[in-house]
């Protein structure tokens, strides 16, 4: 990540990357108590670079994407079919998007994302649910308590957040799993996300103040 030969430079990315977060940390901390901070105009650029080098990723990953796969197409690599019906795919929907007169809000494209993509999309997401479960029965001490509730409690919520069940179950009991999701549960999400975050903080701080190798 940093430059071996150049301490200096890796002080003064470090030192960019403290001063850039130090200013979004304040500008996010005081946007409770005043919506006219002097960090705001700042940190709106700040907000707007990262929106360009987002889309910039995104492009480079398009192009990297559709360069893995036509290797693969030309070296005749195992499942290259699949390759080949990613890139048409992509083609065929990159033209669509550039031909129709709505661009994105055209028909053709509306109907591509709701028959084909978002089924997908939601067959992926339905499959997660089941790796979850699955690799918690596996990877979880179910002879401990703590992890026999952990899958009752994912099982549970798995089962009640089906179209089915919430047919079938009286309404207490959707309103209890639902209780569950927003009280125990987000806020069991939001203590791990805090902790994810303090961590990162640390190590930043260890690694901006720590001893340079």
């Amino acid at each position: 990540m940093f430059a071996q030969r150049s301490p200096w430079i890796n002080r003064i990315a470090l030192l960019i990357v403290a001063l850039v977060a130090g200013l979004l940390f304040v500008d996010r901390l005081g946007d409770g108590f005043n919506s006219d901070l002097p960090t705001r105009p700042i940190a709106n650029l700040l907000y707007t670079w990262a929106l360009l080098l987002s889309a910039f990723t995104l492009i480079l990953g398009v192009f990297h994407l559709l360069w893995t796969h036509l290797d693969r197409i030309q070296q005749g690599s195992q499942e290259w079919p699949l390759s080949l019906l990613l890139v048409v795919a992509f083609v065929l929907v990159l033209v669509a998007g550039f031909a129709a007169s709505g661009g994105v809000t055209s028909p053709l494209l509306e109907w591509t994302f709701d028959a084909l993509i978002a089924p997908g999309q939601a067959t992926l997401f339905a499959l997660t649910g089941f790796f979850v479960v699955a690799a918690a029965y596996r990877y979880l001490r179910l002879g401990s308590p703590g992890g026999l509730w952990i899958l009752a409690g994912a099982l549970i919520t798995l089962l009640v957040q089906t179209p089915l069940s919430q047919q079938a179950l009286p309404p207490v009991a959707t309103q209890f799993a639902d209780w569950l999701l927003l009280v125990p549960v987000m806020a069991v999400m939001r203590g791990a996300l805090l902790g994810g975050a303090l961590a990162v903080l640390f190590a930043g701080v260890r690694l901006f103040f720590g001893p340079k190798g």
